[in-house]
Order: C-alpha cells, then sequence, then structure tokens
C-alpha cells in the first residue's frame, strides 16, 4: 500500500485533532504544503512501533499474572499506561515534519 492511500490510524488521527486544536495555523501550513497526512501517518507508524516497544518491556517488567481476574487487572493498567505514555510521548506534540 503506497502512503498516499495508507490510511490514517488512530494515534495519526489523535495528533491531527491535537494540531488542529493548540495549533491551527501550524496545521493549516501543513495542509497548504500538503504534508500534514504524510506527517499524520509518520507519527502514528511511530507511535504504534512504540506501543509495541512498551508492551514488550511492560511484560518483562510487570509479568502477567496466571488468575483470570487479576490478569484482567494487570491489562487494563498495561493498556491505560502504554496509551497514556504513548499520547504524552509520541502524539500530544508540535511534529512538522515526517
Amino acid at each position: 500500500m503506497n502512503q498516499e492511500t495508507e490510511q490514517i490510524g488512530y494515534y495519526g488521527q489523535a495528533w491531527m485533532s491535537f494540531m488542529e486544536e493548540n495549533y491551527a495555523k501550524l496545521a493549516a501550513q501543513l495542509q497548504k504544503c500538503g504534508t500534514y497526512e504524510e506527517v499524520a501517518r509518520s507519527v502514528d507508524r511511530s507511535a504504534c512501533d512504540y506501543c509495541d516497544l512498551l508492551r514488550k518491556q511492560y511484560a518483562q517488567q510487570n509479568p502477567p499474572p496466571d488468575d483470570p481476574e487479576a490478569y484482567r487487572t494487570w491489562k487494563y493498567t498495561r493498556d491505560y499506561y502504554i496509551n497514556s505514555t504513548v499520547m504524552r510521548e509520541r502524539v500530544l506534540i508540535a511534529v512538522t515534519r515526517v
């Protein structure tokens, strides 16, 4: 799939919303230059790669429990930690280039 037809994922869309709400002029400039969606795809890929890394690190540092109820709590905590870290460190920033 080439970059122009590649869908913009969850994190890329979140970045676009963040940029439009907080950096409207910069977002408009990126749109005018034709790089806005390309940067959004790049942010999405970077965020997804970071998710994978954090998921591995979390499992190594906090092995999942065997008990089903404890596992649900562990998974909820892991997902919350990963999503909030990715949003803070990869998505909610004013990225302007690939």
